[in-house]
């Protein structure tokens, strides 16, 4: 499930079979987790109800909640109430990490496009450099959440490429 357009070459025993596509996220981790939850919840002889277990696909901007929401999930499987999960590499085994409301970063998309005039390094003065100016911009994002977000709430603002690459136009 939700397998990156990545070409795997680890040559570890539980690498992707499927050409092309790798597991190279924590989805993985994130249905080994939900399972375990699973299995521990019908182990237990003290709990009563019902309990449905939603793993989210593509989480990073391909639909994810929000197809599933369209899709009719909660009229389908009615909720008193939702606990979200995902792996967090740095925190200690064995140890989780709680907060009411919006939890994590969210992914949006937003294209920049830049027009410039190239030109050559011996006469800068004749160009207006696309670099300094994508550089200027990397480095003028990365002051938002520092400049306007207090410090008491999250946020994260990460300048980077998406998949699949796309050529100017």
């Amino acid at each position: 499930m939700d397998a990156l357009p990545i070409q795997e070459t680890t040559g570890l025993p539980w690498a992707s079979r499927v050409e092309g596509k790798m597991h190279a996220c924590g989805h993985d981790g994130h249905t080994a987790m939900l399972l375990a939850a699973a299995c521990e919840l019908a182990r237990r002889d003290s709990f009563s109800g019902t309990v449905h277990l939603i793993f989210q696909p593509a989480e990073e901007g391909k639909g994810g909640a929000k197809r599933m929401l369209d899709d009719g999930l909660f009229r389908l499987f009615p909720c008193d109430a939702i606990f979200a999960m995902h792996n967090m590499p740095g925190f200690p085994v064995g140890q989780l990490g709680f907060r009411p409301g919006p939890f994590m970063a969210s992914a949006d998309t937003a294209v920049i496009r830049i027009r410039a005039t190239g030109g050559h390094g011996a006469v800068p003065d004749k160009a207006v450099d696309p670099v300094v100016v994508a550089a200027s911009l990397v480095m003028a994002l990365q002051s938002v959440v520092a400049r306007n977000v207090s410090p008491l709430d999250m946020a994260v603002v990460t300048v980077g490429l998406s998949w699949p690459v796309r050529p100017p136009m």
